[in-house]
């Protein structure tokens, strides 16, 4: 007898469950690039129960391991596991309830689910996941009036806020608001929406003393980072030629869905349109921050699933056109996330086809073809995989092949001392298993504005100061590497003293150790200045150290590209006083809290006499201008001051 449709069904979902496990595992280990540093830290915070809001702030809560893979020691890799197995069951809800909504056409489902499931995964981010799997249940409880959706809806909530807290921001006004439209639309009881918001206030405070969260300092730092994460990050790593047919793509998907949309409008359906048209926005104002290979890949990814939710709940006397528009989306993804395998495959056919294999593989098959490539893939990629790190996984196994070993001098000198690295290597001190001490914003490039920096200065002021800090002159961006951290910069003056350098990974590292008496360091004079976007602003002439603030302002034309693409870049043209000149990428909030525009420091050497003779033999700025491609973004008048500094000596 033929299998029936329902056992076909079903053993699709068992394929779909190897495969699941097959692309996933139980635990990371620690890397060793810039990304990986920030998973450490966190790692190495939650061990010394940092207060997150406090002595952390990042984007990433104290769950935020459940999105790196890299577990804290004290963190069994089963929690990572019951993670996977919750987003497995929310996987094949969805493809059970369009398995039934396409009734005799399930198999386009089974074969989409796959589509979009492989060869990376569904959603390479599991804050987004979880935000997806978020949308899904409140649309199923509005759809079903069953109070379970609104249940896992509101524990994903939770979890979202712990984990990745500017996205749980989103995700707690788009619950509270739900609860509330759900009451007047009578989809449930007055009864029910006041106890599920108040069991998420509960869990919520509850959790945080667990976690060591303080939630008003948790939600205002994360504010102060969204505000100005725009600003500093935003960058165009797409040559043109690039990124024209993927904004083709991503216009042609917003059309589908707007078209149908448009000539299918049902006013009941309007919650679905507004969570669907929000969620576009967030996943494209993500993934165009940075506008590189991975972040538009990402971007794509998040398209098909959201079709999917257009799909489940549109009613049913459309759901053949929303159908089609599901796999008009799903093609236009799938063309389009080629094209960026063509691109990082350096556009080359061969280079594309090696983005496809685990990149051990990839690597030996650059070097020629062999048969038992194929192997190494299946051994790879299989269920069984899974299973041996499942019970192979030890946390100390991170230490069994350090990437970086720091000199031995190096390490009898800090001991067990405090101590932090700037800007960004914290890598260095986790497999080293130093005593890391840092301040609030653990890399230097995410303090990009005048409060960001100033909650760094403070650490370094404070009495729980680190007593070592591994420094480093590194560039982020096209900016000026030192135009950063200015209250670090001044703390480090004032407490610290330059007593040696280090050679890590052929680069010279200064170690500052903290100062029981601290210098001197006064503001000299002050000057106010008026000026404008292509005006030169000329500096005073001395040997003293000279900070400019100012405030420049988006125009409403800036205000607006900044909202729904990037803001418009701020430049600065530097003369020298022999002449040269030297242009650098500028962040307006940054600029606000003040930058050491003058003497130069670019480089290490330039850094060392800076904080070693105050700077008088280094070259001094002449002249200063800032400027913009796109100046109509800009406000047309500027205010700000030149501070001269006398520096200890």
């Amino acid at each position: 007898m033929a299998p029936t449709k329902t056992t076909k069904q079903n053993l699709f979902l068992v394929f779909f469950s190897l495969i699941f496990f097959s692309l996933t595992i139980p635990a990371g280990y620690a890397g060793a690039d810039i990304d990986a540093s920030w998973h450490e830290a966190l790692v190495m915070a939650i061990e010394k129960n940092f207060v997150f809001g406090r002595d952390f702030i990042f984007n990433y809560g104290p769950l935020g391991y459940l999105n790196t893979g890299l577990l804290p020691k004290t963190v069994s890799h089963l929690l990572l596991v019951a993670v996977e197995l919750f987003t497995l069951f929310n996987y094949l809800i969805i493809i059970r309830l369009a398995f039934a909504k396409a009734g005799t056409k399930w198999w386009v489902v089974a074969i989409s689910a796959l589509l979009i499931f492989m060869p990376w995964g569904f959603i390479a981010d599991t804050s987004f996941t979880l935000f997806y799997f978020f949308l899904f249940w409140l649309l199923h409880a509005q759809q079903t009036r069953n109070s379970v959706g609104l249940l896992l809806a509101f524990i994903l909530s939770v979890l979202i806020f712990y984990i990745k807290v500017n996205l749980s921001i989103v995700v707690y006004i788009i619950f509270y608001a739900s609860l509330i439209y759900f009451y007047i639309a009578r989809y449930f009881t007055l009864r029910t929406v006041i106890i599920l918001a108040v069991l998420q206030i509960l869990l919520t405070y509850a959790l945080s003393f667990v976690l060591n969260v303080d939630i008003p300092a948790y939600l205002g730092a994360s504010m102060k980072i969204i505000d100005s994460y725009q600003d500093g990050m935003a960058v165009m790593l797409l040559s043109q030629a690039e990124l024209l047919p993927l904004l083709l793509f991503e216009g042609l998907i917003l059309a589908f869905a707007g078209l149908f949309i448009l000539f299918t409008f049902q006013w009941k359906s309007l919650y679905l349109y507004i969570l669907v048209a929000l969620t576009w926005f967030l996943s494209f104002k993500q993934s165009h921050t940075a506008v590189g290979h991975y972040n538009i890949f990402g971007f794509f990814l998040f398209m098909s699933p959201l079709a999917v939710i257009l799909y489940l709940f549109t009613a049913d006397k459309y759901k053949i056109w929303a159908g089609r528009v599901f796999v008009a989306i799903l093609v236009l993804q799938l063309s389009a996330t080629q094209i960026i395998r063509y691109y990082l495959g350096e556009h080359t056919l061969k280079g594309y086809a090696l983005t496809y294999p685990p990149s051990t593989v990839a690597q030996s098959m650059k070097e020629g073809f062999k048969p038992s490539q194929i192997i190494d893939i299946i051994l790879q990629k299989n269920p069984v995989n899974y299973l041996n790190r499942l019970f192979a996984y030890h946390y100390e196994d991170n230490f069994k092949n350090i990437p970086t070993k720091l000199p031995q001098t190096l390490l009898d000198k800090i001991g067990n001392a405090t101590v932090d690295i700037v800007p960004h290597q914290v890598t260095y001190l986790f497999f080293n298993k130093l005593n890391y001490n840092p301040r609030p914003i653990i890399q230097s490039y995410q303090a990009n504005s005048d409060w960001l920096m100033k909650k760094n200065g403070e650490k370094y002021f404070s009495k729980t100061a680190p007593e070592f800090v591994i420094y480093h002159v590194e560039s982020f961006r096209e900016q000026n590497p030192f135009w950063v951290e200015t209250d670090l910069t001044k703390a480090l003056l004032k407490n610290y003293q330059l007593t040696d350098t280090t050679l890590i990974e052929k680069d010279t590292f200064f170690v500052f150790q903290h100062q029981a008496i601290p210098k001197s360091l006064k503001v000299a004079s002050t000057n106010g200045i008026i000026f404008k976007l292509d005006e030169d602003i000329n500096l005073p002439a001395t040997d003293n150290p000279i900070v400019l603030s100012a405030n420049m302002q988006y125009s409403l034309k800036g205000k607006l590209a900044r909202l729904f693409f990037q803001p418009p870049y701020l430049h600065c043209l530097v003369t020298y006083e022999n002449g040269k000149q030297e242009n650098f990428r500028v962040i307006d909030k940054i600029l606000r809290g003040g930058i050491f525009v003058s003497p130069k420091v670019t480089t290490q050497s330039e850094a060392a006499a800076f904080f070693l003779n105050s700077g008088k033999s280094n070259p001094k700025i002449k002249k200063i201008r800032f400027w913009a491609k796109y100046g109509r973004g800009f406000g047309e008048n500027f205010k700000g001051k030149l501070e001269e500094y006398t520096m200890p000596r």
